[in-house]
């Protein structure tokens, strides 16, 4: 039986330790002109390159609109591109360019940093056991909304 106010007391937790986490990032981030919207967008191509616009919504859970104005902002420093889709000539994927890579290498130092402040005093051993009860909450909620 679930103890439920030990329960209320992980959703917090995690929802606090989420929003720390990001805000140590952020501030990093900031001091190399990288708001959370542009460093987020550049993450995650980086990791998923060529994903149509809409996907990449999907992905940063924002709306397209928005997605939109922040891509035409990168276009035009020219750090991503929009390849029309082959496939459906109504879409474009989204591309890194070489001149990213800078602000991704940034990106990396930035989050190793972020990553070993928050991990500081844990072993090797209850890293790996957070992140697989982690993986099995994901998957509970993932499965709940399919």
């Amino acid at each position: 039986m679930i103890d439920q106010d030990t329960a209320a007391q992980i959703s917090f937790e995690l929802h606090g330790a989420a929003r720390l986490w990001r805000r140590n990032f952020d501030r990093r981030a900031r001091e190399h002109d990288l708001s959370r919207a542009r460093w987020q967008v550049l993450w995650l191509l980086n990791r998923a390159e060529g994903l149509k616009q809409t996907e990449l919504a999907d992905r940063l859970d924002v709306a397209p609109i928005s997605l939109g104005r922040q891509l035409d902002n990168l276009e035009q420093e020219g750090l991503v591109e929009r390849r029309r889709d082959p496939g459906d000539r109504r879409c474009f994927r989204i591309y890194l360019t070489g001149a990213a890579q800078p602000a991704l290498k940034v990106l990396k130092t930035l989050a190793e940093k972020s990553r070993a402040e928050a991990l500081a005093g844990l072993t090797q051993t209850e890293i790996v056991q957070l992140h697989t009860l982690l993986g099995r909450i994901m998957q509970n909620l993932s499965d709940e909304e399919a």
